[in-house]
């Protein structure tokens, strides 16, 4: 038997200490053991088939969670992780195992969102999509500054959302932001000259405009982002874009497949930032696109965008969704296809409401949370639509984190 692994924190106080043996990985990737009383417990850094020594942190009516003090037997999928921050980061959630077992149980978790509440039909289910390279991904990283006095730290929040550990690298991080990091992070100059109390580094690279420190450049009103093999695009320098351009494409070409099959004359985007999914539409053949935004920059950025890859034929709108949804062709009699592509907050009811009173017979539903997407997909149901095809993109590999994609038809 291996010799028991001593994992070292004398931060808190001390609480119940159990032997656990995990059997899952719950969704945002803690294992998931169960207690002597049948409470389910979850630990960070934990693997299914391990024993752990660990320290019960929280206790509530329904739940435990726990810190592992020893791993007194690994799992067979157990392994070292590469990031010297593991165990400690909150972001690599899945560091302690390999990919293949990542996105297995990834999609496990996404199946069960779906198939444990007959949302949608086994036929229905697709085979994940995998990252092709689960490090050096990321074209942003944002790190939060913590100086207090002669004290500084500069890294990630812990689950705590107050610390914030103290790093010199991630492993996530394209190989440019990580250079431009590791110059700026280990400067003395740099780290004193930062403000006194709390603030935040944002890195940022894209092909077109190399690695960047945001906070450097404030007079760039837009960078240009570049998804292959479908061209470059105008990003507002503080907005939302995907962070994992690699998988964004393969999400791209999976959009552009259901464009060419339903054959769309009408393409309705909420949602839109700045405007990729309707720019593919246009490309693809759609006579009459619509975008909504509520971010004015991201909607100039999605304009700009129609004009460089000439197509005149586009219309963006600033606003809510909601409040927008009477601006828009909901009760067109040309062949309609909406996409909706929200927060993890996921969709407000009024939208849902909307569309099953439209004449819109088909909806792509693009997701980043898989529980606020089985609550909308549970109203959806209620209404008359049903699933023809979902499945999942590790847009995060090493993370808690995955996209997916669902689409939906009514009648």
């Amino acid at each position: 038997m291996p010799e028991p692994v001593e994992i070292q924190d004398h931060s808190r106080t001390k609480m119940q200490e159990l032997t656990l043996k995990p059997d899952a990985f719950a969704y945002r990737g803690k294992a998931v053991a169960a207690m002597p009383s049948g409470k389910r417990c979850f630990i960070r850094g934990g693997v299914p088939g391990d024993t752990l020594s660990c320290e019960i942190t929280k206790e509530k009516k329904s739940y435990a969670e726990a810190e592992i003090r020893a791993v007194l037997q690994p799992s067979p999928d157990r392994i070292k992780p590469v990031c010297r921050y593991a165990g400690q980061c909150p972001g690599c959630t899945y560091s302690q195992v390999d990919y293949s077992t990542e996105l297995a149980w990834k999609q496990r978790q996404f199946e069960r969102f779906l198939l444990h509440s007959n949302l949608a039909d086994p036929s229905a289910m697709r085979p994940p999509v995998p990252a092709p390279q689960r490090a050096g991904w990321r074209n942003k990283i944002k790190l939060t500054v913590d100086k207090q006095g002669n004290g500084i730290r500069i890294g990630y929040l812990m689950e705590d959302n107050r610390t914030v550990l103290d790093i010199r690298e991630c492993l996530l991080a394209r190989p440019e932001i990580s250079r431009l990091m590791s110059a700026k992070l280990n400067d003395p100059s740099f780290r004193s000259n930062l403000p006194e109390g709390r603030s935040s580094l944002t890195f940022r690279f894209t092909p077109h405009d190399g690695a960047l420190l945001l906070e450097e450049e404030s007079s760039r009103e837009f960078l240009t982002d570049t998804i292959r093999p479908y061209g470059e695009f105008a990003v507002p320098r503080s907005s939302f874009f995907q962070i994992n351009t690699a998988m964004a494409s393969r999400l791209a070409a999976e959009f552009i497949r259901i464009v060419e099959k339903l054959k769309p004359e009408v393409f309705i985007e909420l949602y839109c930032g700045c405007g990729v999914f309707s720019v593919l539409a246009a490309e693809n053949g759609v006579g009459k696109v619509y975008g909504v935004e509520i971010d004015p920059d991201s909607v100039r950025a999605a304009t700009r965008n129609l004009h460089e890859h000439g197509l005149p034929h586009c219309k963006f709108l600033a606003g809510d969704a909601v409040r927008m949804l009477g601006q828009l062709p909901l009760q067109t009699k040309q062949r309609p296809l909406l996409l909706v592509d929200p927060p993890r907050t996921g969709l407000e009811r009024r939208v849902i409401d909307a569309l099953t009173g439209s004449t819109i017979r088909d909806v792509v539903y693009i997701s980043c949370g898989p529980d606020t997407l089985a609550r909308d997909l549970a109203l959806f149901r209620e209404q008359g639509w049903r699933i023809t095809q979902t499945g999942l993109f590790d847009l995060f590999p090493s993370t808690a984190h995955f996209e997916s994609l669902t689409l939906l038809k009514r009648g």
